[in-house]
């Protein structure tokens, strides 16, 4: 009897847990491949121009750039965990 409750609940926390994942992945999956396909749609001819991309102003793009290029040389490598298998 203890061991059918034991595996009545750990189902069930198996299955409430299942349910309760949620990725904010999943609910802007194929997004940017739309806004892409869209745009080359819209302007196919956008790579060959140089016209400046609309949607931000070029001091708050530098600005940006800025921050992501310095947070990248300031970052630390992580080193892996190691693993070892052993044969016993």
């Amino acid at each position: 009897m203890k061991t059918r409750s034991f595996a009545l609940g750990l189902g069930l926390l198996l299955l409430a847990s299942g349910c309760a994942l949620h990725s904010p992945v999943d609910e802007q999956w194929g997004r940017s491949y739309e806004a892409s396909r869209a745009a080359q749609v819209a302007d196919p001819n956008a790579p060959s121009s140089d016209a400046a991309v609309e949607g931000m102003d070029p001091k708050s793009g530098e600005a940006v750039a800025d921050r992501y290029y310095k947070g990248q040389r300031n970052q630390q490598t992580r080193q892996a965990p190691a693993i070892t298998i052993t044969g016993k």
